[in-house]
């Protein structure tokens, strides 16, 4: 009994392909993740607040495209294939940013948005369905699957920090660029698992229609999004548009299902409103806390100077030492049914993610001759940013799982990347302006004075929003029938 019991809480096989998969695309995409500001200011002279605002509105892209992506994946291309064209469009893509030509590197960003929208969905959408309802495995596979992202994150913050300061920004694109052939023979290595979880147009013939359509789409989207690039105004009043119209079709689903779905959808919704809350402050850590990283944090640890990309490792750290420990926790709990409820874990990380921030506020009262921060300061920051991170983005897709009416994972899962985190990306920009140093201020105390400031308007944010959200989760739980 003790055995069968154990077998029930093995992770299916599909989990393994969408993990090593994920791992590898996550490591080649965070290169630009991490240097996107940096690279925009040194290279092509950008303000602070223009870095800021091209990587919110990329960043926005990215989380948008999904939801396209997902859709697609349901109903027209297939998961698998999917898969395979996200990844060979992000290679490319990746590749073209060693370019210092600006148009070029936006178009290089732009087949990395579209490569990131076919891909996302597709491991998690394989998973999702390969799990049973009120499956015990679904926490804990989630939270693993998550950890594995961030081993793919620690590695590339590892190895194109060095890349970069040995060898410059072309190779690092070049390097990141070939991690995504790694992912793809990984995928072709595992891709059997994969067969009877796909959706039912994968399994079937692609037809000649959908052959020429698809290369067609991806011509136009380059195109689209490298000018929404250039022009970010264009962009953000296409956010508020898509978004309206999504919310529009929520509306409509919400009208026509039955009660039960009806209630589902609605639970859905109001966690993805969780989940913009937190996004808008998450996405500081490769805006504002760059540059907060760069100029005001002493980059010397026992005598050795490190690349930035070191100092914002500290994230995935955290997240590969808590992950295991959680998703034991969860299983632990799960199994004598005291697990916290997915709208309760959603609100808690909102309210500890706040305290990364008043974690930096504090250290104001500390600073070196300098007027820098020791990178200690940084690293327990991290410590609630991850845990906060893992209690709500590492579940939103599970959350899904959750909740989501079946017919909906695809749609609901894109619409979680749309509404919950692309919107947040592209408000998260302007948050970041808060923290923006004029190019005239030089002053390291003025500069640090700017940083406290904007953090502590973040914290103070981010902890009113998590009482709000307490109060109102209970309702939201029931609802759900959670």
């Amino acid at each position: 009994m003790q055995e069968s019991s154990e077998q029930a809480l093995k992770q299916p096989k599909v989990f393994y392909l969408s993990c090593l998969t994920t791992l590898c695309e996550r490591f080649g995409a965070y290169a630009i993740s991490f240097l996107l500001v940096i690279y925009a200011k040194v290279i092509f002279q950008y303000s602070d607040t223009e870095a800021f605002a091209l990587f919110a509105i990329f960043n926005a892209l990215a989380y948008l495209t999904p939801a396209i992506g997902g859709y697609l994946a349901d109903n027209f291309i297939g998961i698998r294939r999917c898969i395979i064209l996200g990844l060979v469009l992000e290679c490319v893509g990746l590749a073209l940013l060693a370019s210092t030509i600006e148009v070029i590197f936006l178009l290089g960003l732009s087949l990395v948005i579209i490569g990131i929208g076919l891909f996302k969905t597709g491991p998690t959408d394989l998973m999702a369905r390969d799990y049973g309802e009120h499956d015990p495995r679904i926490d804990s596979g989630f939270t693993l699957f998550y950890m594995s992202i961030n081993i793919g994150v620690l590695f590339a913050a590892v190895v194109f920090g060095f890349v970069l300061k040995f060898f410059g920004w072309h190779w690092t694109f070049i390097a990141a660029s070939s991690t995504l052939i790694l992912s793809l023979l990984v995928y072709f290595v595992l891709r059997e698992s994969a067969a009877k979880d796909d959706s039912e147009p994968g399994k079937a013939k692609l037809s000649i229609k959908l052959k020429l359509l698809l290369p067609l789409g991806v011509i136009l989207s380059a195109i689209i999004f490298t000018a929404m690039l250039y022009y970010i105004n264009i962009a953000n009043i296409f956010f508020v548009i898509v978004t309206s119209l999504v919310i529009v079709y929520f509306l409509f689903e919400i009208i026509r299902s039955p009660k039960d779905e009806k209630l589902r959808i609605i639970a859905c919704l109001f966690l993805i409103l969780v989940g913009f809350v937190f996004f808008v402050m998450y996405f500081q850590y490769y805006e504002s806390m760059v540059l907060f990283i760069k100029r005001s944090v002493d980059h010397k640890i026992f005598g050795f100077e490190f690349p930035i990309t070191i100092f914002l490792s500290f994230n995935a750290v955290w997240i590969i030492l808590l992950s295991p420990v959680l998703a034991w926790l969860y299983k632990y709990l799960g199994k004598r049914g005291k697990d916290l409820a997915v709208t309760t874990k959603f609100p808690l990380g909102v309210l500890i993610t706040s305290l990364c921030f008043f974690t930096l506020v504090a250290s104001q009262y500390f600073l070196n001759s300098n007027m820098q921060i020791s990178p200690a300061w940084v690293f327990f920051a991290m410590l609630f940013y991850s845990l906060g991170e893992l209690l709500v983005s590492a579940l939103g897709v599970a959350m899904v799982a959750h909740i989501a009416p079946k017919r909906m994972y695809g749609v609901m899962m894109g619409a979680w990347f749309l509404m919950g985190v692309a919107m947040a990306s592209s408000i998260s920009g302007r948050v970041a302006a808060w923290a923006s140093v004029p190019a005239s201020i030089t002053d390291p105390l003025q500069i640090f004075q700017i940083y406290m400031h904007a953090f502590l308007k973040i914290g103070i944010i981010g902890l009113v929003c998590a009482v709000l959200i307490f109060i109102v989760s209970p309702f939201i739980k029931r609802i759900a029938n959670l």
